[in-house]
């Protein structure tokens, strides 16, 4: 790995707990599923079981490639891999932001950022990068991007 690279990866253990409480929660729904009497329950149930075995699903994935990067921050471009990989040349980044959304009583942190022109604010494309479980200190990711956007920026020739 070179100067112009620096990689981010998950957090094991977060993953390793978070897989754990999925297991727990399915098998607290199919225990509850056995017990009830009314079918609109039942139907609950099974609802609540099939989000966890999709969560299962996405945690697992998360949990057996987590020695893979998860963000990864060139001079010239942003890498990240969620539920699908996406690219983002940093040329094309007016602004970088943190933000916290509140889920069901769980903070999720991510990045937000702007792309576009700095004067086009009404055409201007949002896209969050998401940091759950990254290892990685969000003020110092969000600092590296705004750097590496601001460098890229005055690389670009004057149309």
């Amino acid at each position: 790995m070179d100067a112009s690279r620096r990689d981010y990866f998950r957090r094991a253990q977060t993953l390793r707990w978070q897989l754990g409480a999925l297991l727990l929660a399915g098998a607290l729904v199919s225990w509850l599923m056995s017990h009830v009497a009314s079918r609109w329950l039942e139907l609950l149930c099974v609802a609540l079981l099939l989000a966890c075995g999709a969560g299962l699903f996405v945690v697992s994935a998360r949990l057996f490639t987590h020695h893979h990067p998860t963000i990864s921050v060139f001079n010239d471009r942003l890498w990240f891999r969620g539920l699908r990989e996406q690219v983002v040349m940093l040329r094309h980044v007016s602004d970088a932001q943190l933000v916290e959304s509140h889920i069901a009583g769980w903070t999720r942190r991510s990045i937000l950022l702007r792309l576009g022109g700095a004067d086009s604010d009404d055409e201007a494309e949002q896209l969050r990068v998401p940091l759950d479980a990254v290892e990685a200190d969000p003020e110092e990711v969000l600092g590296l991007i705004r750097e590496r956007a601001a460098l890229q920026r005055e690389l670009q020739p004057a149309r």
